[in-house]
């Protein structure tokens, strides 16, 4: 189970691995269309676009505030008693009443602000502010996506060629159960060396069985991701041929200068400074949220309650500009202040932070480019003496001239060489798409 536990392992980091790679250049065809297809089909990317559509809106909200408010307004009002006294008139008393019983007043007002002291423009810079950083978001699922996409189909590639390598050593075995068992019948060998190798091919078998479950689920992955029952992995197997030649050369990048070109495309720094942004923009915010208002303020109509018939509707027009200025608030413009500016301080940090995960996360892959370069260096050697050693083990098996242990040795061998180098090559692919992801690339 050594060598199913070696796939299942480097499977298990492929979910955390997916999210960080680039692939080699150019991109199959197959991979090209399962990502144009999970782009098109993911739902949350379909969720951001429509969190985006949003901020937009909330932008145009914002530009609202320095807009005119026109609105129709009617009152209605039936008062009892009102204000009234006896008039003599013609030797009678006539009623003279201040406010009618029935109060109308209709009327059109219209109002605008004139002066704010900027704070519509921020304001409207901070909902900007907020939509770049939904932009940046999108983008980088949208990255995350891609790198997904090819982690899996990568994975399926890694997986078909895996059983490949196991159909070997089952027919291999299979074929040595079947020259044992003629040697048990010619008094050559014995039941247990039939047996042990019979174990063998049973082992390779179940093996074989668990590389072709982590496919099916790497296949339930794509579908997942892209939308697609049946997507299309017909070229997957060959980005990992058993030649010596790997195909894959990727370069550790170089750190002893400047960072700075990788970091201007590194999607994770640039939404650390885009929020920066967006906290240096809410320090200007809270600093005129204190400031005074002018408007102006103007309505036309018609009313009842004039003297000195106050039942009849009258034309009406008021119009004025007021001035607004906060004195006192219990302080809380100074401690928005304070609070923004400690969001300010902390995005800050967080671009620092960004910048520094960006440099260590290029250096530990930078790391393992090397590592397994040489290590596949070796297996290459490795591999050839492997072959050799199982030619002449089956040479010595036909002779009668070698013990099931040492041709199982042989096998094994092989097996381990050859799962090593299958093995090295997909981490250095892995290695390839995570370098090309921290430095911003798409795929």
């Amino acid at each position: 189970m050594k060598y199913s536990f070696l796939i299942l392992s480097v499977l298990g980091c492929l979910s955390a691995q997916a999210q960080n790679q680039p692939a080699a250049t150019p991109l199959p065809g197959d991979l090209q269309t399962l990502i144009q297809q999970a782009n098109t089909n993911y739902p949350v990317l379909k969720q951001q676009q429509e969190q985006i559509r949003a901020g937009e809106l909330r932008v145009d909200v914002a530009r609202t505030a320095m807009r005119p408010n026109v609105n129709l307004n009617a009152n209605y009002a039936y008062i009892t008693p009102v204000p009234q006294f006896a008039v003599p008139f013609n030797g009678q008393e006539v009623i003279a009443k201040l406010a009618p019983n029935h109060s109308l007043n209709g009327n059109v007002s219209i109002g605008q602000t004139i002066y704010d002291f900027g704070r519509t423009d921020v304001s409207i810079r901070q909902a900007e502010d907020n939509v770049q950083v939904l932009r940046r978001g999108l983008e980088i699922t949208r990255q995350n996506l891609a790198y997904q996409v090819a982690g899996a189909y990568y994975g399926v590639g890694f997986l078909q060629r895996g059983i490949i390598v196991q159909d070997s050593v089952i027919k291999t075995a299979g074929a040595n159960v079947k020259l044992l068992a003629t040697r048990l019948q010619n008094g050559d060998a014995l039941e247990y060396d039939v047996l042990t190798q019979a174990v063998r091919v049973k082992a390779a078998q179940n093996r074989r069985i668990e590389i072709q479950n982590q496919l099916e689920k790497q296949i339930a992955t794509l579908t997942f991701l892209t939308g697609n029952s049946a997507p299309d992995v017909s070229q997957a197997l060959n980005q990992f041929d058993l030649g010596e030649a790997t195909g894959i050369t990727p370069q550790p990048y170089d750190l002893s200068g400047d960072l700075s070109v990788a970091a201007s495309g590194n999607k994770e720094v640039l939404l650390a400074q885009d929020r920066l942004r967006s906290a240096e923009t809410e320090i200007v915010v809270s600093s005129r949220a204190g400031k005074p208002n002018i408007a102006f303020a103007g309505n036309a109509g018609y009313k009842n309650g004039y003297p000195l018939n106050v039942q009849q509707l009258r034309p009406n027009l008021a119009a004025g500009v007021g001035l607004l200025i906060p004195l006192y608030a219990g302080k809380r413009y100074q401690l928005q202040t304070q609070v923004a500016q400690a969001n300010l301080t902390a995005s800050r940090y967080a671009v620092e932070n960004a910048n520094a995960q960006l440099r260590q996360s290029i250096a530990l892959v930078n790391a393992d480019i090397r590592s397994n370069q040489s290590r596949l260096a070796n297996l290459e050697t490795q591999v050839l003496q492997s072959r050799k050693a199982l030619d002449i083990a089956n040479a010595r098996l036909r002779n009668g001239v070698i013990t099931n242990v040492e041709l199982q040795s042989a096998e094994t061998g092989v097996e381990e060489a050859e799962l090593g180098r299958l093995n090295f090559k997909y981490q250095l692919l892995l290695n390839q798409l995570d370098l090309k992801r921290l430095l911003g690339e798409s795929l």
